[in-house]
């Protein structure tokens, strides 16, 4: 990591001015009080080019493939006595195939084709040839399953490539493998999110129209039409299609929820996959027996679950690519993360300039709902076909089987589950945005909610361009231009928040820049220094009064830099602090907040007074260390093992304060959510189980189950009005 943005040293100001036009300075000059100062400051803006990285590395690993392969053996001369029968050849993978879902059946049955064409037909008109040899049963299946494995394969791909950083850690292949560059990463998640959206409407709107058939079933108000009405069958065989419409919908979902259960890794998709499967068979059942003891299947709870699950993926993806925006659209960025040791709290949020590598592939790891149900999964789906059996069988009522293992794991698969991250971090996403801040998905919210302390430094409360250098007064017997150059060395040396416009004083008038030794800060707000053998002390009023120098009455003042020079009192700068509003308003935010500001403030003139008399507020719960510490604090540089957890690409305290106080509400929140989801599936679990031990099919209906889910989703509305405030 590099240097912090606000610490100045005299081997920065050196470099800065060796690159500078060079202009001679004789003693002559240094004598020559009638020289004009020029009293400017110029504030460089930060550019915002968006940047580009190089693709194109598939395509140059296969050059070097095929220019490292050894080349192909001839084949062997046939003696032309004998006939051989080459194999059909094998058709070319298409490579764009494995990318774009929409042309996964395509491809397969391109495939297939291509294989059927190219197969030579047995000429049966020649005796001399021996007839086609007829395929047996085994091979006939194989080519005729061979494109739906196909087809499953390339989805499963496809499922792994989309969700590619969501695993509990990552792999030592993932850590080396290159990073998405932002820009690019926006435009996936952006494509993403099209698919997403169509498909959650359209989801959404078949699930309105089953809520409104299963509440109508139990409910006289509600008309239905014809057969409907009657005929559980036709019901349904009608509920049975439109959950396969939704299923289809959420098809990549689906089907990663199936696989995860193979490979031993079931998560909340899991959940809601098995639950698809579970409710559609009981349709099946109960089409098929044409009988309502057991009341409707809960077809309409499953493709809730289902529909919830899409648009859950499309807020984690909208959460993903807002961020991205954010550190895609400026060049210069600031690093935030998550210190131990720096100040007196356990943990503090430290801001430092520095590069954002790896907050990509940070911010597509595991979340908190993953974490949650990748333990919970397994207990629940176990738990609801032992109780479903237990319930059923165990009461000499095996028909309801099915159907009561069906309802255990529909009630299973709440709604929050697969919404209770994606849809609070999407909303403090949005937020953050507005103030120039990302942060890294859940990795970076856990950083960021375990920080108590924030390190604030002179930059944040006065950024560039609000600290100017007003009227300059040199006592009579004095050279100005000896006294300006002494003070802006001292001062530059400081790495204060007055480094930066001493150091565009001097560049601006031309004046040299001296060596500076000894240098020491002081509790009572000054610092002393030698410079060229004198001894140069700098400091505000109280400091100067403290070691002895006495200033006239009428040219003290609160915000002024005084120099004295060998004991003599020999210039005074006046200078200018506009305070902005957006740091005023992170001020109040502090002040309102559990957070504990640590106030590592080089500049002397910065006191509780100042902050209180310029931004109208209490200081009297901030914290300012003492001088030294200040240093010390401020100086601090990231660990190497730290990672950034979020990102600032404007300058000021607001953007800091924003990810800081904003990010610790959504990890509250976020984990909140998470354990109320849980709550909900197991309390949900233990009530049906009761219900259908009981036998209380009249209770247990899709109308009160979905009613009971619903309720479950307040908290996570709780947490983004929270976060949307």
């Amino acid at each position: 990591m590099s240097e912090r943005t606000p610490n100045y040293d005299i081997d920065s100001i050196l470099a800065e001015y060796r690159a500078a036009p060079k202009q001679t300075v004789t003693p002559d000059t240094l004598a020559d009080r009638s020289k004009r100062i020029v009293m400017k400051t110029v504030d460089d803006g930060l550019g915002t080019e968006s940047f580009d990285l190089l693709s194109g590395l598939i395509d140059a690993a296969a050059e070097e493939e095929r220019a490292a392969a050894p080349p192909p053996a001839q084949p062997e001369e046939v003696p032309p006595d004998f006939e051989v029968e080459l194999p059909p050849p094998i058709p070319e993978l298409d490579i764009q195939a494995l990318v774009d879902a929409d042309e996964l059946a395509e491809y397969a049955a391109a495939a297939s084709a291509q294989t059927a064409e190219e197969e030579p037909e047995p000429e049966t008109a020649s005796p001399r040839l021996r007839p086609a040899k007829k395929k047996t049963k085994k091979e006939r299946e194989e080519r005729f399953l061979s494109p739906l494995v196909a087809l499953m394969a390339l989805i499963a791909l496809r499922r792994e490539t989309r969700s590619k950083g969501a695993r509990r850690r990552p792999t030592t292949a993932d850590e080396d493998a290159p990073e998405m560059p932002p820009d690019r990463a926006v435009r996936f998640y952006g494509a993403e999110m099209g698919s997403l959206r169509l498909r959650g409407r359209i989801a959404a709107a078949v699930c309105l129209v089953m809520l409104y058939l299963s509440f109508a079933w139990y409910s006289a108000a509600l008309p239905l039409a014809g057969a409907l009405q009657i005929s559980i069958r036709v019901l349904s065989l009608l509920l049975l299609i439109l959950e396969i419409t939704v299923v289809m919908c959420g098809l990549d979902l689906f089907t990663g929820g199936l696989l995860a259960i193979v490979r031993g890794r079931m998560g909340a998709e899991s959940l809601v996959a098995v639950s698809c499967v579970l409710s559609m068979l009981d349709a099946i059942r109960t089409a098929v027996t044409n009988r309502s003891d057991y009341g409707l299947p809960f077809c309409a709870v499953s493709a809730l679950s289902m529909a919830f699950a899409i648009w859950g993926a499309y807020y984690a993806c909208k959460g993903r690519q807002t961020g991205f925006r954010v550190l895609a659209s400026s060049k210069t960025l600031y690093t935030v993360t998550a210190e131990q040791g720096i100040s007196g709290t356990e943990t503090a949020i430290l801001k430092s300039s520095g590069s954002a590598e790896g907050f990509v592939r940070r911010s597509e790891e595991a979340d908190a709902g993953e974490y949650v149900y990748d333990i919970l999964a397994p207990l629940l789906l176990i738990a609801a076909v032992v109780l479903g059996l237990l319930a059923s069988v165990a009461h000499g009522q095996a028909g309801a089987a099915l159907h009561c293992v069906s309802v255990l794991a529909a009630v299973g698969a709440s709604f929050s589950c697969t919404i209770c991250f994606s849809v609070p971090f999407a909303a403090a996403a949005r937020r953050l945005r507005q103030s120039g801040a990302a942060i890294a998905g859940w990795s970076g919210l856990q950083d960021v909610g375990s920080g108590r302390g924030v390190i604030i430094t002179d930059a944040e409360l006065f950024p560039k361009g609000t600290v100017e250098i007003g009227k300059v007064r040199i006592l009579e017997g004095s050279f100005a231009d000896k006294i300006i150059s002494y003070t802006g060395s001292v001062v530059a040396a400081s790495g204060s928040g007055l480094a930066g416009p001493f150091a565009d004083f001097l560049r601006r008038n031309a004046y040299s820049i001296s060596r500076v030794e000894d240098f020491e800060p002081h509790d009572g707000g000054g610092v002393t220094a030698i410079v060229n053998g004198e001894s140069i002390a700098v400091g505000g009023a109280g400091f100067m009064n403290l070691i002895g120098i006495r200033l006239p009455r009428k040219l003290t003042t609160k915000s002024s830099v005084y120099t004295a020079i060998n004991g003599a009192l020999v210039g005074i700068f006046n200078i200018e602090y506009k305070p902005i509003g957006s740091v005023q308003d992170a001020l109040v935010t502090l002040l309102h907040s559990r957070l504990e500001p640590v106030f590592a403030i080089r500049d002397f003139n910065i006191t509780p007074a100042m902050i209180k008399s310029r931004f109208k507020m209490p200081t009297d719960s901030f914290k300012f260390p003492a001088y030294a510490e200040r240093y010390r604090i401020s100086a601090a540089k990231p660990d190497p093992e730290s990672r950034a957890a979020a990102v600032l690409v404007r300058e000021g305290l607001g953007p800091l304060v924003e990810v800081a106080e904003r990010g610790r509400r959504a990890y509250v929140g976020v984990r909140a959510a998470a354990a109320v989801s849980a709550v909900g599936s197991i309390l949900g679990l233990v009530i049906l189980f009761l219900l259908c031990w009981t036998g209380a099919f009249d209770s247990a209906t899709v109308s009160n189950v979905i009613i009971y889910m619903l309720l479950w989703l307040l908290p996570v509305a709780i947490v983004v009005i929270g976060l949307e405030r």
